[in-house]
């Protein structure tokens, strides 16, 4: 049987021809034999149909890898390629590295496809571990015979994506963590402590202080109408939940959480890294803009951001230029727009894209010193607070009966 294929070699030539083979994947095995990576693959006598013998349970259940893991995936595969190693080669190696979990299924996954000739973007492209504006970049990097440098730029890329959101999520874990269990001991307090000395204090016909009113009316609250309240608290996170998945909800969501004095500026300063790092590595791979802003939309992280990067690929579509667009973007940093006026008037704008977007980072990391800074003494006010209430609304009403008892 003959196939026609399509490969290019490491001096990103091109080259076309027919190989005889018994199968689809005794064919890719000759192709690769001669120093060449596949871009395409067919069979003109023969008609594909898909199966659905290879789907099992573990592929609808399975749990989806890590974004650090990716980011390990393309930097292995950069260095196994800068030592001359074939595509399907350089993934063998990798899969026999790992034994089991779903980063092992992936790398089995891409290495059967390739072994069917299929190209690893298409490969990349089939599954849902990738974005789709990776694929196109890998794409771009098995046209123009660049893998290897294509693979360490998007190594690059999602590492420092990755680094950007763990560091978000670390600044906000310890406040969350001390508030959590700040009002955690509080409602414990008001349901077990504090019951035990009502009945005391009421007895003894001391005046209680405000504080003490207000625990005791939770604590009678709590105990008479308890299943009803936990019954409406999960109802509303239900509920919360499913209106911040429309897409109206969540785009206003992100708008406000973009309006907030300090969490705002990091997060959307960390957005716009991750935004215009993007657009840059596809424009270095060739990808024009317009095509480049529609796939960075999706990457920014933040749907009001994605939403405004829609109108600009509009008005690029138009004939607009990019600076023109994102001057009337909003929370796009005033200072990066000298830096794309020089960048467009140079030629240079994907140099200039991944200056700005450094610039962002920095700003970034200005943003979470200072949160992080801030972080601790608010948690040690709002736990401070938190004692002062309890021993206003127990302590003190026991110290005044027991004066009283004295007198």
């Amino acid at each position: 049987m003959h196939y026609q294929y399509e490969a290019c070699n490491r001096q990103r030539e091109q080259f076309q021809g027919t190989v005889e083979a018994g199968s689809r994947q005794e064919a890719a095995h000759k192709i690769r034999r001669q120093g060449l990576w596949i871009t395409a693959i067919t069979c003109p006598k023969q008609t594909t149909i898909p199966e659905l013998k290879n789907i099992s349970l573990h592929h609808l259940f399975s749990v989806a890898v890590s974004p650090a893991q990716i980011a390990l995936f393309f930097r292995q595969l950069a260095v196994l390629l800068g030592a001359g190693i074939p595509v399907h080669d350089a993934l063998k190696a990798l899969q026999t590295s790992r034994k089991q979990g779903s980063y092992a299924r992936l790398l089995n996954q891409l290495y059967q496809q390739v072994l069917q000739g299929k190209s690893l973007s298409m490969a990349m492209a089939e599954s849902h571990n990738f974005s789709p504006q990776i694929s196109q970049l890998v794409a771009a990097g098995e046209s123009a015979g660049t893998l290897e440098e294509t693979f360490s730029r998007l190594a690059d890329f999602l590492a420092r994506q990755v680094k950007d959101w763990e560091q978000l999520k670390s600044i906000l874990l310890y406040p969350v963590i001390i508030g959590v269990t700040a009002i955690a001991v509080l409602i414990f307090m008001t349901l077990f402590i504090l019951p035990a000395f009502a009945a005391m204090l009421q007895n003894l016909q001391a005046e209680l202080p405000l504080p003490t009113k207000l625990l005791l009316f939770l604590a009678d609250f709590f105990q008479t109408y308890g299943m009803e309240t936990a019954w409406l608290c999960v109802f509303f996170l239900a509920g919360l939940s499913a209106l911040s998945r429309r897409p109206l909800i969540r785009r206003f969501g992100h708008r406000c959480l973009l309006s907030l004095p300090l969490l705002g500026k990091l997060a959307g300063h960390t957005a716009w890294s991750i935004a215009l790092r993007t657009l840059a590595m596809q424009l270095e791979q060739g990808i024009p803009l317009h095509e480049a802003l529609k796939n960075t939309a999706s990457a920014a992280g933040n749907h009001y951001l994605a939403e405004e990067l829609r109108k600009v690929q509009v008005k690029v579509e138009q004939g607009c230029s990019l600076l023109m667009a994102l001057q009337d973007c909003p929370f796009f940093p005033p200072m990066l727009q000298e830096m794309l006026a020089a960048g467009e008037q140079a030629g240079q704008l994907e140099i200039m894209l991944n200056k700005a977007a450094d610039f962002c980072s920095v700003l970034a990391e200005n943003e979470s010193a200072r949160l992080q800074a801030l972080a601790e003494p608010a948690a040690i006010f709002l736990v401070g607070g938190l004692v002062f209430f309890m021993v206003m609304a127990i302590i003190m009403p026991l110290l005044n009966t027991m004066d009283a008892l004295q007198l």
